[in-house]
This record gives structure tokens, C-alpha cells and sequence, in this order.
């Protein structure tokens, strides 16, 4: 775990209730599905413009 950092954030109750259910029909774990959702929103066009923009060295192929 030394290469992974905490991330903190609040969704609404509803979005956690079916997220927390849906890992759980997948046998997943919620770090594994939040890595998961982090990666897909950072390869959102609108997102991969600004790492493009910033030159940001960490982005997502």
C-alpha cells in the first residue's frame, strides 16, 4: 500500500447505497471500484484537455 495514497470525498446516500451493492455483486472492494471510477473520469475528453493543457506528467493512457 506504500504506492497508493488516501482519497476523501462525500457522495449522496443514494449513490453510495447502490455503489457499496454493486461492488459487492462484483466480489470487488471499494478501493479497487474507486480506482476504477477515478481512472474513467480522468480519461473524460474535457479532463484530458486540461492535463494536455498543464502538461500534466501523471496522465491516464
Amino acid at each position: 500500500m506504500a504506492d497508493k495514497k488516501e482519497l476523501r470525498g462525500y457522495v449522496p446516500n443514494e449513490i453510495n447505497r447502490l455503489f457499496r451493492a454493486v461492488v459487492v455483486l462484483k466480489d470487488s472492494n471499494l478501493s479497487d471500484a474507486l480506482t476504477e471510477a477515478v481512472e474513467d473520469w480522468l480519461k473524460k475528453p474535457e479532463n484530458q484537455a486540461l492535463i494536455t493543457k498543464h502538461n500534466l506528467k501523471d496522465s491516464i493512457d
